[in-house]
C-alpha cells in the first residue's frame, strides 16, 4: 500500500504539471456550467419540470467524468506507451499492477475533485439545490468514475498510435456528449435516434445523476439506468482486460 500511494503521488505530481490535462479536466467543464447558466440564468423547462440549469449541470458532470476517463486516459496512456516508457519502467522492481494502480486512483482522485467543484460552482453561483444523500451521490460518481475509465482502458488496447488516440478518443467522446441527453432532453430527438441514445452510459449515468442529485429518487426509481451503467462498466472492463498491452 506504501508503494501504492508513493505512485498514486508521483502520478498527481505529473498530472498537475501538464497545463492541457488541467484545463479539459477542471477549467473546461466549469467554463460549460457557467456559460450555459448565464445562458438559461432561472429558465424553466416545463417538459421536465425543472430549471434549465437544473437540467444541464448533471449532465456536465457526467461530460466531466468522461473528459477525464476515456480522453484523459486513452490519449495519455496510449502516448507513454508508444514513447517507450512502460517498457523501461518493466525494467525496475516496481510492479505493473502498481503502475497501473496508481494511474487508475490518481484519475479516480480527480474525478471526485471534479465533481464537488461543478457541484460547489452549481449551489453557489446558481442556486441548485443537492437534494441526493451524500453517500448515494458518491456511490454513482464511482460508478460513472468505473465506467468511463473501463472504457478509456479498451480504447488504450484498440488504439495504436498516440497521433489515432486523440482524434479516436475525441469521436467517442462528442458521439456520448450529444446522443446523451447532456444539453438538450432525448425526447427531442429523431426516434430513430433515441433509440440508439438510449443504450448509451452516458444517457443512462446523465439521467442517474438527475435523479439522484437533483430529485433525490431510490435506486428502485432508476433501476434500468443503472443496470445499463452497470453492464456498461462490467463489459467494457472485460473487453479492456483482454485487449490491454504494455507495449
Amino acid at each position: 500500500m506504501k508503494i501504492l500511494g508513493r505512485q498514486v503521488m508521483l502520478e498527481m505530481r505529473l498530472f498537475l504539471r501538464r497545463k492541457d490535462d488541467l484545463f479539459w479536466t477542471v477549467a473546461f467543464p466549469v467554463f460549460f456550467i457557467v456559460l450555459f447558466g448565464l445562458i438559461y440564468g432561472d429558465m424553466q423547462w416545463d417538459f421536465v419540470d425543472l430549471r434549465a440549469i437544473e437540467y444541464i449541470m448533471p449532465g456536465i458532470v457526467v461530460m466531466a467524468l468522461m473528459t477525464s476517463g476515456i480522453m484523459a486516459t486513452a490519449s495519455g496512456f496510449v502516448e507513454e506507451r508508444e514513447r517507450g516508457i512502460y517498457r523501461r519502467l518493466s525494467l525496475t522492481p516496481l510492479k505493473r499492477h502498481t503502475i497501473l494502480g496508481g494511474q487508475l486512483v490518481q484519475r479516480y482522485i480527480v474525478i471526485l475533485v471534479q465533481t464537488a467543484l461543478l457541484l460547489v460552482v452549481g449551489v453557489l453561483a446558481f442556486n441548485i439545490s443537492i437534494q441526493g444523500n451524500p453517500l448515494w451521490v458518491w456511490l454513482v460518481v464511482t460508478l460513472g468514475a468505473l465506467c468511463f475509465l473501463s472504457i478509456g482502458f479498451l480504447l488504450t488496447g484498440l488504439i495504436k498510435t498516440a497521433r489515432a488516440a486523440n482524434g479516436i478518443s475525441m469521436v467517442v467522446f462528442f458521439m456520448l456528449m450529444f446522443l446523451g441527453g447532456i444539453f438538450f432532453p432525448t425526447e427531442m430527438m429523431p426516434d430513430f435516434l433515441r433509440t440508439f441514445s438510449g443504450v448509451l452510459p452516458s444517457t443512462s449515468l446523465n439521467d442517474v445523476f438527475r435523479a439522484v442529485i437533483i430529485m433525490d429518487l431510490g435506486a428502485g426509481e432508476i433501476w434500468r439506468e443503472l443496470l445499463i451503467a452497470g453492464g456498461w462498466s462490467v463489459g467494457s472492463l472485460l473487453v479492456a482486460v483482454r485487449l490491454f498491452r504494455w507495449e
